[in-house]
């Protein structure tokens, strides 16, 4: 009986010291350095808005900065971007879906989405190229993200291309200065 207890509260124990493991290697996995994903894992652990994405100029959803979202993408042959994306199609049978932003100040602002697919920004210039992106493979939380210089005031597009599931989670956030 006494070995019972003793296995239990081991057990008990491992448990708890696992959790802490998990937690921080979750954690570990969606950092890298001169990537400070704070901002970013919180989003994620967060309960998302779900919103339908829009398939052209005349019914994109709005995005605040800052808020989890899951969007509903659709056939990619029925969305009409503003912009030709610059990926070739290389996904059967793809899905994407448009959405719009403004930031309030400018800098850098980072797009991060939990599959792979293809992000473009538009803003009434034409595509924003990024500054830089960072793949997040053994992260849990998110898959991919992408950081842009944005300008403040203007009505941005945010383009989804090239994905295979139907629901993707995305946040927009602040990046490095």
């Amino acid at each position: 009986m006494r070995l019972t207890a003793v296995n239990a509260a081991v057990l008990t124990i491992a448990c708890a010291m696992g959790g802490n493991g998990l937690a921080a290697d979750l954690t570990a996995s969606c950092q890298a350095p001169g990537w400070d994903m704070g901002r970013e894992v919180a989003a994620f652990k967060s309960t998302a808005e779900n919103l339908p994405a829009g398939a052209s100029s005349m019914d994109l959803p709005p995005l605040e900065i800052g808020t989890l979202y899951v969007l509903k993408l659709r056939p990619q042959s029925d969305v009409q971007f503003l912009q030709t994306t610059a990926k070739a199609s290389l996904v059967q049978n793809p899905l994407a879906g448009m959405a719009r932003f403004t930031v309030p100040t400018p800098g850098n602002y980072r797009v991060t989405v939990d599959s792979p697919l293809w992000i473009d920004i538009v803003a009434p210039g034409g595509t924003i190229p990024p500054a830089r992106y960072n793949g997040w493979h053994e992260c849990r939380l998110f898959r991919k993200t992408v950081e842009y210089t944005l300008r403040a005031g203007q009505m941005l597009v945010l383009q989804l291309s090239e994905a295979t599931p139907e629901l993707v989670r995305v946040v927009i956030e602040p990046g490095t200065p």
